[in-house]
């Protein structure tokens, strides 16, 4: 079976091993320090890539990168404030040429996330679904009849956080008005707490995430109950949104959150109720595959592509 080298990029760390159809063999992580910076990791990574090839043939190398990407070009075109900003522009496929003598494929990193868990998890029999990635920010990525949406610049599918799901709500850092990112996402955990009309076990945190949130929501804490409340209805909201922009049958929900028990029955009960479809209301459902799944994504992603290879 063919093997191929991927990469996951992420805020706090990167991920890279060496996959075989549905298998993950010899996984490396490396720790990102904020505010990210793609040169400052790159010889470290060439190095991981270089062990995990070792002395076997891979195909291709295959990299899911947190931002939006040109798919005509394969680079990087914009990524979030302070995440690998030097990233825009840069020659990828050219640095794995002259590094690793292998061709590259870059693609968003919700994408592949969907197309791993489309192969191999939680999607496998299911052709039109969307993704719900909950985390730092909101990451989103649709399949249609079995193929995934890109659109004329690629950016289809993917600005999924950047929905507006409240037409009066915050300014997001995407300069949008009422994204659903800008209302429950992890970097904008700061402000929202700030926000809250009364002091409690949240502001005591140096660093809050939404795991503290739901933590601490049941535990009692009445201002994290009213974020974890506004943070569910946001996503139930980004979702259906996606639902109804994709015709799909499946929502996948991932990201560390999603694991929360209360968040796939709130997005199920929210789309059952308002979903505007044909038969059944879309099936909501947790990722299976969790940190693999992009990594996992690239045998599909480079058999979508073999004239690259």
């Amino acid at each position: 079976m063919t093997a191929y080298l991927a990469v996951d990029v992420g805020g706090s760390h990167i991920a890279c091993a060496r996959v075989r159809g549905g298998t993950v063999e010899g996984r490396r992580e490396l720790k990102v320090t904020a505010p990210s910076s793609l040169a400052a990791v790159l010889p470290a990574l060439e190095a991981h890539l270089v062990a995990l090839r070792g002395s076997e043939p891979a195909a291709g190398v295959s990299i899911a990168f947190p931002g939006l990407v040109d798919p005509r070009s394969g680079r990087v075109v914009s990524t979030p404030a302070g995440k690998f900003e030097d990233a825009v522009g840069f020659d990828f496929a050219g640095w794995a040429s002259e590094r690793l003598g292998l061709p590259l494929m870059l693609e968003v990193d919700g994408r592949m996330a969907l197309l791993g868990e489309h192969r191999y998890g939680a999607l496998r029999d299911a052709d039109d679904a969307v993704l719900l990635s909950l985390g730092t920010g909101i990451g989103s990525a649709a399949l249609m009849q079995g193929a995934v949406v890109r659109g004329r610049s690629g950016h289809a599918s993917v600005l999924g956080g950047h929905l507006t799901v409240a037409i009066d709500g915050p300014a997001c850092l995407c300069g949008n008005l009422g994204c659903a990112e800008a209302l429950a996402s992890s970097w904008a955990l700061p402000r929202l707490i700030a926000a809250l009309p009364r002091r409690g076990a949240l502001h005591d945190l140096a660093a809050p995430d939404l795991k503290a949130v739901f933590d601490l929501a049941r535990d009692g804490d009445d201002g994290a109950a009213t974020l974890r409340t506004a943070c569910l209805a946001a996503w139930a909201t980004a979702a259906l949104n996606l639902v109804h922009a994709y015709d799909a049958t499946r929502v996948l929900v991932t990201g560390g959150v999603a694991a929360a028990a209360e968040v796939v029955p709130f997005i199920q009960a929210h789309v059952r109720r308002h979903a505007w479809c044909l038969g059944e209301p879309p099936l909501v459902l947790r990722g299976t595959l969790g940190a693999d799944a992009a990594l996992l994504a690239a045998t599909p992603l480079w058999e979508s592509h073999r004239d690259q290879l």
